[in-house]
């Protein structure tokens, strides 16, 4: 089916623009496609409630009667536990069945969850063994989600425009993420954590329903077999991409390392040092504002190794980490934020355009469902963790070991020679670099 543009018309009915205007088109034509303009804006509903709801959630659980960062990272640790318990499976059914269905079910299951949370926060009735069970059905409900919507962008846009898609997709959720954090700390600290909890809620209902909208079909295969033996397919897939698995297995360290510092110790550190919930909507906000400055670069840029740019660009984000470490001032974490920010979107648009050129699409699902284990896997035991290691051996011990470690993992990436020989294409295909 041809894209909803004019690209398809006679050159003689097109309509001429300005060369400003003509790249401003160029550069937002995946958003001309009907299909991946529903995506796009149904993933910027639920990003902007996930972002408002952000904020909210660390300090429900800090305000409770002697919330601390153990329970904290208890609580974010059992959500990213139970995604982790289910990525697999949510790689296979996003193979197999509509992949915006998949994503309907798992905004619903997502939103009952944070209604819950909502409830119990307002009520004052919430606890942490409470909690947790409902940030983990909230995270089975997300589990689903990144399989399903990797394998789902190249179904509603035009290979030609994948990068540019991906990069808005990016662009959308830095935009929220740097509006929806300064609008949870209002809500914390002239309300209560549980309306941002319930705007994020509503928001997982509207984001339901534009979803049910997009047309598309199951990923075309050549056979349907037996579940595991589709895992096992996967799983063929990922290992035989050492560019993959390699750099997988290496971010997964990295991550273990910067994300119970990040969403544990760092509003611990703005709680205690820096003016609380405020100044860490600040900082969070910064983040985001150079998120959107990146989600712009992404739009134009086309290295000529683009696992290698995406690989570097991730490297600023362990300056963040020094920077709580020897507690940095509110103003030059939020620059720091800033550079950080902007490097992420840079970082996860190349990754997620190299990813979808090189895996063939009717596996993009399940073998995005093994990079996600594999970077995310020990996601939850580094948010259980860092508040009991950070107690013995200190706080700034804590985040400089985890920087330096970010660092090698970054090192040791650009040493393997596959991530050198990764080009620019323009689709997946079986033939892509091993």
């Amino acid at each position: 089916m041809p894209p909803e543009d004019d690209t398809w018309a006679p050159k003689s009915t097109r309509v001429r623009y300005p060369p400003v205007l003509a790249s401003l088109q160029s550069r937002l034509g995946p958003l001309q496609e009907r299909p991946f303009r529903l995506l796009f804006s149904a993933t910027t509903v639920t990003t902007f409630g996930d972002a408002v709801a952000a904020i909210a959630l660390a300090f429900a659980i800090l305000d409770l009667p002697g919330g601390t960062a153990t329970q904290l990272g208890i609580v974010l640790g059992a959500r990213s536990a139970a995604n982790a318990a289910v990525v697999l499976v949510g790689g296979v059914v996003a193979d197999r069945v509509p992949r915006n269905l998949v994503l309907v079910g798992a905004s619903l299951v997502q939103g009952a969850a944070q209604a819950a949370t909502a409830a119990l926060v307002l009520s004052g009735n919430a606890t942490v063994g409470l909690l947790i069970a409902l940030q983990a059905l909230y995270g089975v409900g997300n589990g689903f989600v990144l399989p399903a919507e990797v394998g789902l962008v190249p179904q509603t846009v035009s290979a030609e425009r994948l990068q540019q898609a991906n990069a808005l997709q990016g662009l959308s959720r830095n935009v929220v993420f740097a509006v929806g954090p300064a609008v949870g700390g209002v809500l914390v600290v002239a309300g209560s954590p549980g309306l941002a909890l319930l705007l994020d809620a509503a928001s997982f209902v509207v984001c339901a329903a534009m979803l049910s909208r997009i047309a598309v079909t199951a990923a075309e295969r050549e056979s349907r077999t037996g579940f595991l033996r589709e895992l096992r397919e996967g799983w063929r897939e990922f290992v035989s991409r050492t560019w993959l698995w390699a750099t997988v297995v290496l971010f997964g360290i990295g991550n273990f390392m910067w994300s119970g510092c990040w969403a544990v110790l760092g509003p611990t550190i703005a709680k205690h040092e820096l003016g609380g919930a405020g100044a860490w909507a600040a900082i969070v906000t910064a983040f985001g504002v150079g998120s959107i400055v990146g989600g712009v670069c992404a739009l134009r840029i086309a290295p000529s190794r683009p696992l290698v740019a995406c690989i570097v660009s991730a490297s600023p984000l362990t300056v963040l980490l020094l920077g709580l470490a020897f507690t940095a001032p509110v103003w030059l974490m939020s620059v720091l934020a800033f550079v950080g920010g902007l490097a992420l979107a840079l970082h996860l648009t190349l990754w997620f355009t190299v990813f979808q050129q090189n895996v063939p699409e009717q596996a993009q699902s399940r073998v995005s469902s093994y990079d996600a284990l594999g970077s995310f896997v020990l996601i939850p035991v580094s948010l259980a963790i860092v508040g009991p290691v950070a107690a013995a051996l200190g706080t700034e011990a804590t985040l400089i070991g985890a920087a330096i470690v970010d660092v090698l993992c970054l090192g040791l990436m650009l040493l393997i020679p596959s991530v050198w020989a990764i080009r620019p294409g323009k689709g997946a295909t079986t033939m892509a670099v091993q």
